[in-house]
Formats: C-alpha cells, structure tokens, sequence
C-alpha cells in the first residue's frame, strides 16, 4: 500500500479514536535522562500507571544518584500495576550507571543538539533500554520524527492493518514513519497506546489474541472493525475466572500413605534392633569359650612342666644317693 493511502486510513482512525479517547496529549517537558527513566515506566502500560510509578520512584529516592546505587529489587519495589518490575528497574539503573561512569555527571542534555542519528547511536550504546524506550526519548526529548511502539501498540497496529503479522516493534517503528506525518506522531502514538491498553479491548487487542487470531487485518477495514468493536465492548459481560476445584479425598490419601511407610520403617527397625542384641550374645558366648579354651591349655601346659621337673629333681636325688652307698 502507498504511502499516501496509509495517510488517509490513519486520519479516520484517528478521528474514531479521538472521540473515545480525547484529543488532549499528556504533557512531557521532563529533561533527557528523566524522560529515559520516564520511557521505563510506560512501556507497555497506560499513561496513568507510568504516571504514578514515576512520582513514586521520584519520592522513594533522594535523586538519579540514589537510584543509580540501588538494588534491583529495591527499584522493583516502587513499580505496581504493571508488569516485568525488575526488567524496567534494570533499564533505569543501567542507563543512569552509563551516564555518571561516562561523564561523572547525570548531565545528558547535550544529545538534544545533536543530530537524529548521532542522538540514536548515543543511546544505542546503553544495552540494556529497548527499542521503546530509546525511541520515545528521541521523539518526546530531541523531537525526531520517529514513533515509538512497544509490544502492546505493535499488536494493535498489526490489528488496524498498519503493520503485518509477523512485525516485531523495533521494526515497527521504521515501517509505521511513512503512515503518520511529523506534526501528527504525538497524538497518534498517544492513542494507539489508549488503545492498546483499555482493558474493555484486551480481549481483541491483546498481542496473544492478535497471533491467534484467524482474521485478516486490512486497513481498508479497520475503520469498520474498530466502530464495531467499540459497540461489542461496550455490551461485552466481564469474563469469570473459575474457582479452583477442591479435592479432599485426594488430600487424605496422601496423608495416609506416609504414615503407613513411617509404621512399617519404625517396624523394621524394632525387628533390627531385637535380632541385633541375640547376635552380639553368640558372639560373646563364642569369646568366653575361646578364653576358656585357652586356660585350660595353659593349665595343662604347667602341669606338663610341674611334672617335668619334678622327674628331674627325682633323677638327681637318685645319683646323689647312689654315690652316698658306695
């Protein structure tokens, strides 16, 4: 599809969404590294959750120097409703311990001088930020005409027929710059966001349903589609979530079957333990026999020397004798 032809599908687009999401923009005059730390908290969320885990992370700590030396978990703490905590604490502390290590400084404003490409290799170099967060700070901080889109908006462009199936969002944001003119990207990206994240649309719109889903997305009819999805959820009956189902029977005949095995191991051991006394008994018996045994050779050893000498001193009484007569 031309260009030109993608210009006119997102102006209806948009018309449908500014009547039920407004046409006001949230304001952003945060300086460049704030507005980094800002991009964390909103990836992925509404505007009103990255709102309030801004000004929370903005009370918790002292200043950028305080979360730079924090601990994951401790930076974690401070992000609710929105998920992957650790991951965004990660992104914000790595980009901060970047910049001090570099300048020894939480000065960053000078990349607002430099040029798109100049500015996007400065904070390539930050391995841990996404794409998102890289390309909303080019847009919000150094004014690029460039869209930033994380997961949840690629698969509501892929929805309205901007992107295809298979995009992934750092591709996107290439691909979606021809569609939408510089002036307009603000307020477009603002509202591919609010639909992204309403939760009466998650059912549709969510990235899941999105790769699941059987239909094909073409933009000529995405004005169509949208209306009717509006309609749809507006009437839609939340979803209930099954109570878990108990299983008691289950639950005792586990606890039955490890006191079987501990009677029959405390069984096995008395049988051990009785059999263990009569062996050493024997054994005993066999030793005080040996013993004996012995004594009784040792006796009968002395009584075969005691009658030894008593033959020799018989022979020498005989000779003494026997001289004596002569």
């Amino acid at each position: 599809m031309k260009a030109s032809a993608k210009q006119a599908g997102v102006k209806k687009l948009v018309t449908l969404l500014k009547k039920r999401y407004g046409k006001s923009l949230p304001k952003n005059d945060r300086p460049v590294l704030e507005t980094i730390v800002y991009a964390a908290c909103l990836e992925n969320t509404t505007s009103a959750v990255a709102d309030e885990n801004y000004a929370r992370l903005s009370d918790v700590f002292h200043d950028l120097n305080e979360i730079r030396v924090s601990s994951i978990s401790e930076l974690a703490s401070a992000f609710t409703g929105a998920d992957d905590a650790e991951r965004r604490a990660l992104k914000i502390r790595s980009s901060l311990q970047y910049i001090f290590e570099k300048n020894f400084q939480f000065e960053f404003e000078a990349i607002k001088k430099k040029t798109h490409d100049l500015a996007n290799k400065h904070l390539g170099r930050m391995k841990e930020l996404s794409a998102f967060v890289k390309s909303y700070t080019l847009q919000a901080a150094v004014g690029s005409h460039i869209l930033p889109i994380d997961d949840r908006m690629c698969a509501a462009a892929i929805w309205l027929g901007l992107l295809d199936l298979s995009t992934k969002p750092a591709k996107g944001i290439d691909l979606l710059k021809p569609a939408v003119r510089k002036p307009d990207a603000p307020l477009f990206c603002h509202l591919l966001r609010c639909l992204a994240t309403d939760e009466k649309l998650t059912y549709a719109l969510d990235p899941d349903s999105v790769a699941d889903a059987e239909e094909d997305f073409d933009l000529t009819t995405a004005p169509d589609r949208l209306a009717k999805l509006f309609i749809e959820s507006a009437t839609r009956k939340p979803t209930k979530k099954k109570p878990a189902s108990k299983k008691p029977a289950a639950k005792k005949i586990t606890h039955k079957k490890p006191a079987a095995k501990k009677t029959v191991k405390r069984a096995a051991s008395k049988a051990v333990s009785k059999k263990k006394p009569a062996k050493k008994k024997v054994a005993v018996k066999k030793v005080v026999k040996k013993t004996l045994k012995k004594k009784v050779a040792v006796k009968k050893v002395v009584k075969k020397t005691l009658k030894k000498k008593v033959a020799v001193k018989k022979k020498a009484t005989k000779k003494k004798t026997g001289r004596g007569k002569k």
